[in-house]
């Protein structure tokens, strides 16, 4: 991947359509054929702000199927705004340029649909989206909770709206995410007898239940004790593998994001602001664009970009001291500990 004119430049909806230039192009397939097929989740310039704050600054970078990503950065760095602007929940108050996209590809050609765009029960489809906290006024049974995510996929009543008609096949899909996070025990407690840890778990399965395209977390190791947090790391690393599913978190300890993701997405500090020039640099590589994705080459090339730049790129390319002692404030020590990288 290349890193310049202080963005990421990566695999942009624009390289796949040749028919449009708008919200929604297609290339040789029809609407309904973009949604079910291979899918890429594309951010294309994205700059967001409150007012005269500047929240995102210029934020380019393609979630793909498959790989688990660690989104990292200081406290206020825009992470949670990033994560909800992508899941097209983000404040009304909030103002945005740039675009989110899903990029389709399928054999016969490739498709974009603008996250915006979409209605929600087919968002729903494609996204789960988990926010930092969240407090249900209903008590219910945890089976129940969980089941919650398999709304998106149930069939509306004779009349619309209604109770949901969930089948024996979303019971069982449920029961089979609470036994992969060891909660199978937990099916008839209900939620509010739980310790914040354990709900933690109860949403994460929740989320994995709706079984999207692309689940989007934001600090999902919160309230989790030490055993739990690599135990989970591990656990979305594999689900991403083995699902085919697209996992962006946000994560805060960098010990933990070095060791388990395929790539960092890495914000700058809050206190960049647009028009900030400054002459320092974080350093990232320089990769190989193939025709339907970045390839990361053996050998790297080092290249100079402004601190105001977000990096995108793999755990050793993007974990270096110069690039956390800026993004964080502090010294970093990076060391190699059985095969996996450790900061101190």
């Amino acid at each position: 991947m290349i890193f310049k004119n202080k963005s990421v430049v990566s695999i942009h909806p624009s390289d796949y359509s040749t028919t449009s230039s708008s919200t929604n192009s297609v290339v040789e397939c029809s609407r309904s054929e973009c949604i079910e097929t291979t899918a890429e989740l594309c951010v294309s310039n994205l700059s967001a702000w409150y007012d005269d704050k500047v929240v995102l600054s210029d934020v380019s970078f393609t979630l793909q199927r498959g790989e688990f990503v660690c989104l990292c950065g200081p406290n206020g760095a825009g992470k949670s705004t990033l994560l909800s602007v992508m899941a097209g929940v983000a404040d009304a108050k909030l103002k945005a340029t740039g675009d989110v996209k899903v990029v389709s590809i399928r054999t016969s050609g490739y498709s974009t649909i603008g996250v915006s765009k979409l209605p929600r029960h087919e968002l729903a489809r494609l996204i789960a989206y988990m926010q930092q906290n969240e407090y249900s006024e209903w008590n219910f049974l945890v089976r129940d909770y969980v089941l919650q995510g398999r709304y998106a996929w149930t069939k509306p009543s004779l009349f619309g709206a209604g109770p949901a008609n969930y089948t024996t096949s979303d019971y069982e899909l449920v029961d089979e995410v609470l036994g992969e996070f060891g909660l199978s025990d937990f099916s008839n407690r209900y939620i509010h007898e739980l310790s914040g840890g354990e709900f933690q778990k109860i949403r994460l399965a929740r989320a994995l239940a709706q079984t999207p395209k692309f689940l989007l977390l934001d600090e999902p190791a919160a309230n989790l004790d030490y055993v739990f947090e690599p135990h989970l790391m591990q656990l979305l690393r594999d689900t991403a593998h083995n699902k085919n599913l697209g996992v962006l978190a946000a994560v805060h300890d960098i010990n933990l994001a070095a060791r388990f993701a395929d790539k960092i997405l890495l914000l700058p500090p809050a206190a960049t602001t647009a028009g900030d020039e400054s002459s320092d640099s974080y350093k990232s590589s320089v990769g190989k664009k193939t025709s339907d994705s970045y390839e990361t080459p053996d050998s790297y090339e080092s290249s100079a970009v402004s601190k105001k730049s977000v990096l995108f790129g793999t755990p050793s390319d993007i974990m270096n001291t110069e690039n956390l002692k800026y993004t964080f404030g502090v010294d970093f020590e990076c060391k190699e500990i059985k095969s996996f990288q450790s900061l101190l």
